[in-house]
């Protein structure tokens, strides 16, 4: 998420300020700031400036030109790449709304004479940047959130498979059971449920993930993967203990690897393929 946006002349004078999240910061106070930090990178490494730099909670992306500074906080957790291609963008559209700075940059800002009024239009289609890669986020979120659903749901139905023969011995099912429920209650706010019942039927699908609701835009696509990690290992290790090792690697590879190769671009893609090959080996 994108926190604020500053535009500034090197010197440290504030252009435009749009405070878009959670951070309170005094507008000509932090823009100095932000602009000393700038310099003393440029004359300190070899006049290459910075490109960001971390602030608490924060990333702090930088971009120089036509004499300004650019500079957006974001969350730490964003993706730098996307970053740095927004800000290029905040550039691109702020030197379109103002064609002075590029026909001449220099007497642009030499003659705008502090007045901060005169850009506060850029506040809208700022905004109507921002918005649409906030609903190209969500849409992506969405997807991926799906995506593991859907992987972790083929990959019960197959443990279901492997472990129903062995439930006529009631310890074994027993154990699972209340390891289950521990995981249920640590991840209460992702599966949302009270009992265990809700999505578990040992002979069928296992456990049914699918209900779990990936709208929620509170639901990130990490809380969600550690949720479906900690199921899924929990239910494995039980079995392989259970099984021997030997017993249960022959078992796990009949019944669950062949959906893995299947799949295998979808799970590297989402960086689940080391887990599943561990129980392979």
């Amino acid at each position: 998420m994108i926190h604020n946006v500053w535009i500034l002349e090197k010197s440290g004078r504030l252009l435009f300020h749009d405070k878009l999240g959670s951070i309170e910061t005094e507008e000509d106070l932090l823009s100095g700031f932000l602009s000393a930090i700038y310099s003393f990178a440029e004359t300190e490494i070899g006049g290459l400036g910075i490109e960001s730099m971390e602030m608490g909670d924060y990333n702090m992306i930088y971009c120089l030109s036509h004499g300004l500074l650019f500079v957006m906080a974001a969350d730490k957790t964003d993706s730098s790449s996307s970053l740095k291609a927004q800000i290029d963008l905040i550039r691109d559209s702020f030197i379109d709304e103002f064609p002075g700075l590029k026909e001449n940059h220099e007497d642009f800002l030499r003659n705008w004479l502090g007045d901060r009024d005169k850009f506060k239009k850029f506040m809208f289609p700022l905004r109507d940047l921002i918005g649409s890669w906030v609903e190209v986020e969500a849409t992506t979120s969405i997807a991926e959130k799906m995506d593991f659903l859907e992987v972790f749901q083929q990959i019960f139905s197959r443990i279901a498979k492997i472990s129903f023969p062995y439930f006529r011995e009631m310890s074994i099912k027993a154990n699972l059971e209340l390891k289950l429920m521990e995981i249920i209650k640590a991840h209460k706010s992702v599966l949302n449920i009270e009992e265990l019942s809700s999505i578990y039927d040992s002979e069928k699908t296992f456990l049914d993930v699918l209900s779990v609701n990936v709208f929620n835009p509170e639901l990130t696509v990490s809380t969600l993967k550690l949720t479906l990690l900690d199921l899924c290992k929990t239910i494995l290790d039980v079995l392989q203990e259970y099984m021997g090792k030997k017993s249960f690697g022959e078992e796990f590879r009949t019944h669950v690897f062949p959906y893995v190769k299947q799949d295998w671009d979808r799970i590297r893609e989402l960086e689940l393929d080391k887990f599943f090959i561990n129980y392979v080996m």
